[in-house]
């Protein structure tokens, strides 16, 4: 009797742990490389949502283990590239990443005057530009390897 019970609460179990799973989105930032590309810019005026084809450029983050990372905005024949150093720590919505440029430069997506840029990786998976509390677009990215 006992082994006719071993076997359903042991199927209970796994498929109890694969439901978890099924939900939990990557948000692992310790591991490096890590690429994220643009997905979605939206605007602060209605229907101003742009994917895929329709962004106005293309663009990626590359952040490597050495705490450093670099930008690439490709935009019509146009290719511009920045990079500098990151942090990340822990922030009541997800993990929120502080990219540190050595200059200012036309790449920083900021609501600031300073060389820095801020990124919040929500539990979603999504990367989220921080220029949307200034009214600036708001970018989205995902990670693709």
């Amino acid at each position: 009797m006992k082994n006719l019970l071993i076997l359903p609460i042991s199927l209970l179990s796994l498929a109890a742990c694969q439901k978890e799973e099924v939900g939990k989105v990557e948000t692992d930032v310790t591991t490096y490389p890590q690429t994220w590309h643009l997905v979605q810019l939206s605007g602060s005026l209605p229907a101003s949502t742009k994917t895929g084809a329709d962004l106005p450029w293309q663009e990626m983050y590359v952040f490597q283990p050495d705490s450093t990372f670099t930008k690439t905005r490709q935009q019509g024949n146009q290719r511009q590239e920045a990079s500098g150093t990151f942090s990340v720590r822990n922030a009541a919505t997800g993990r929120a990443l502080t990219l540190t440029y050595p200059a200012d430069n036309d790449l920083i997506t900021n609501c600031s005057a300073l060389p820095k840029e801020g990124l919040l990786l929500q539990e979603t998976g999504v990367l989220i530009g921080s220029a949307a509390a200034c009214d600036g677009p708001r970018l989205e990215y995902k990670r693709s390897k």
